[in-house]
């Protein structure tokens, strides 16, 4: 699995396939544009993420119109997002409609989550009670939020590629009745073999001298969704994505895959069986 982006990315490609349908060389469009030809280069490989107005820009250039004109500047406009706040009183759906098209212009996904599940690889029912704990939601808004949330899981039948690291202390954090717990926990199992997922389970007690904070998520190599209790933060300057990606790196360094995460699943599985 790559651990950085190629270009392969929807917004880079879409980039790309613009110039190339203009008959321009990334020389020739940076002076048509007034920009640096290692600008559009970074734009194209998915190391920098344009602004909304640069892609407004480019498209000028290239003279490029309709909808692949449209889907670039909203893919740059998602990626873009800032920083805003997590709890909503009135929905969340339209934030997790929007995590869901980042990840589709993605090909490498990958998430650490200290405490919970990724949204990813839960169940129907771990997500609906996560959103419906929300006390700042209505149980419509919480619905809603839980729709956006399934119809994203569909992504992981695609040929994008996903890494997930979970310490094994947080599947110890029991949303759901035991039994509901285990069918969670066998439901992360069924992904543990899949080509396109590498699971790291990161065990309970094996020395880790490090303590993120947050979960986050990392999309190609690009942008970071970083959450906290009151904001999610879209970060695309460069030395945030290395500081990352590092981060990832060496937290996957503590982790077991394949038979022996399959392993600590099982025995999770089993003990909230026994409860």
């Amino acid at each position: 699995m790559p651990a950085r982006s190629t270009g392969g990315d929807a917004l880079s490609r879409t980039l790309r396939e613009l110039r190339d349908a203009a008959g321009l060389r990334q020389v020739d469009a940076a002076q048509r544009a007034g920009v640096s030809q290692a600008l559009i280069a970074r734009f194209e490989t998915g190391r920098q993420v344009p602004r909304p107005d640069q892609v407004e820009i480019l498209c000028a250039a290239y003279g490029a119109h309709g909808d692949g004109r449209r889907a670039a500047v909203e893919m740059a406009k998602d990626a873009r997002a800032g920083t805003e706040r997590v709890v909503m009183h009135r929905d969340v759906a339209p934030a997790q409609g929007r995590i869901n098209r980042i990840a589709a212009t993605a090909t490498l996904e990958r998430t650490f989550s200290p405490s919970g599940l990724p949204g990813l690889l839960q169940t129907e029912d771990y997500a609906r009670v996560l959103f419906h704990a929300e006390l700042n939601l209505t149980a419509d808004a919480a619905e809603r939020a839980l729709a956006e949330r399934l119809e994203g899981q569909a992504i992981l039948e695609t040929e994008h590629e996903f890494g997930f690291l979970i310490p094994e202390g947080s599947l110890g954090w029991s949303l759901l009745e035991p039994a509901e717990m285990a069918n969670q926990i066998e439901h992360l199992i069924a992904f543990t073999d899949r080509p396109n997922v590498r699971m790291g389970i990161i065990p309970w007690g094996h020395p880790a001298p490090m303590l993120p904070l947050n979960s986050f998520t990392m999309f190609d190599d690009r942008l970071v969704i970083v959450g906290t209790t009151t904001r999610v933060a879209y970060l695309t300057v460069r030395t945030d994505l290395d500081a990352y990606d590092r981060l990832y790196e060496h937290l996957a360094g503590y982790a077991r895959y394949g038979g022996e995460a399959r392993a600590i699943l099982a025995t999770n599985a089993t003990r909230y069986r026994s409860l």
